[in-house]
């Protein structure tokens, strides 16, 4: 048996958007979150006092941002363009996310479902900063897995 790989650094990204590896890689992903909403039941015990219960609520993600030094790459523009033009149902696409080793291989997957950009951000330019311009997309999704 294979010894497993040990942890890496979190570094290489790259975003899949309906199939297409057109969309770049990333710097920076947050929001690969999903968790439970929690309901305080309040009821009256057996001998008549007061407490709570928690007990589960619906199961919800948040957005998606990803982040990536700005070049000549304008699928995320254009993908937003899409919203702008047609509404969000004409950007829907399930897509992937992946955090890539050094060599370029896939360590884990992360795939959404009917995603669209609900913000982009070019970023702050200025003449004054000595940093890499940044530009961002936010993404609403329905539905998150790791694969």
């Amino acid at each position: 048996m294979a010894k497993a790989k040990e942890p890496r650094p979190a570094s290489h990204f790259k975003l899949v958007l309906g199939g297409h590896e057109t969309a770049g890689v990333f710097r920076e992903v947050s929001g690969l979150a999903s968790e439970t909403e929690v309901i305080e039941h309040k009821y009256v015990d057996e001998q008549g006092k007061p407490a709570y219960r928690r007990v589960t609520g619906a199961n919800k993600t948040g957005d998606i941002t990803l982040k990536r030094g700005v070049d000549n790459n304008l699928e995320l523009w254009k993908w937003r363009q899409q919203v702008i033009d047609g509404g969000p149902d004409a950007a829907r696409v399930d897509g992937q996310i992946m955090l890539l080793d050094y060599d370029g291989s896939v360590i884990s997957t992360y795939k959404f479902l009917q995603g669209w950009p609900k913000k982009y951000d070019g970023g702050t330019l200025s003449a004054a900063s000595n940093e890499v311009a940044l530009e961002s997309v936010e993404i609403a999704h329905e539905g998150l897995s790791r694969v």
